[in-house]
């Protein structure tokens, strides 16, 4: 069986998620820890990261936003949404050259700490297995829990599957859902620093309409965006 089969097989198998882990010891699941900061860099950075993808339509005009100003993103994929087929043309390109990394946010987007290890696993691979089928990406080791809902188990059950780097943040632009254009303004001057990460949704279209102040945020205090992969790699 070669390795896509076992991740597939791994994502539909009561079986197979009760087998001794292929890809972390106990040991080391065990040390892990949420992670809410970049680490240290020479040069000023900011991870931009996009979650969801409830919005078409949004997740277009993040991808042109990246395109269009030499950005560096990291889409974290609720895989049920049909947003990233929908925008699949447009992503690909920039997912291939590394300018935008696509991240692990579960299938259905349930509140992990909630499920037992099995169904922590199941969720997990269902997006990772969509992520590989559509856009040839293995997403490890990097997935955000919905709603932040992350605790021990969760954590250990993801190393488990080789998923060792939860991601949390450390500001937020708080449009999960509608909010208004200025809020959203007021949350980015104060989430967009030197090592944040920052929670950004691509659910409704108000974001779109505050682009053009974030860059001058990110432009005035000297910041490079960055994925997940260019700063912890």
């Amino acid at each position: 069986m070669n390795r896509r089969e076992f991740l597939g097989t791994l994502a539909s198998s009561s079986v197979a998620l009760s087998l001794p882990s292929l890809f972390s010891t106990p040991a080391t699941a065990g040390t892990l820890q949420a992670i809410r900061e970049l680490p240290p860099s020479e040069v000023k950075q900011v991870a931009w990261t996009v979650d969801d993808g409830t919005s078409p339509e949004s997740v277009k005009r993040y991808i042109r936003l990246v395109s269009e100003n030499d950005l560096r993103l990291t889409f974290f994929i609720y895989s049920a949404m049909g947003s990233w087929l929908k925008n699949k043309k447009e992503l690909l390109p920039l997912v291939e050259s590394g300018q935008i990394q696509l991240a692990n946010h579960t299938a259905h987007h349930p509140a992990l700490a909630g499920l037992s290890p099995k169904n922590i696993q199941r969720e997990l691979m269902g997006a990772h297995n969509f992520i590989e089928k559509h856009f040839d990406i293995d997403a490890r080791p990097y997935y955000r829990p919905p709603y932040g809902s992350i605790n021990r188990k969760v954590i250990d059950a993801a190393a488990e599957i080789g998923y060792t780097k939860p991601m949390l943040w450390s500001g937020s632009l708080g449009d999960a859902s509608n909010i208004r254009a200025s809020r959203i303004a007021q949350l980015a001057r104060s989430s967009f620093y030197d090592g944040s990460i920052v929670l950004a949704h691509a659910n409704n279209l108000t974001s779109a309409t505050v682009f053009p102040t974030i860059l001058d945020i990110i432009r005035s205090k000297s910041l490079q965006t960055v994925t997940l992969l260019d700063a912890f790699n």
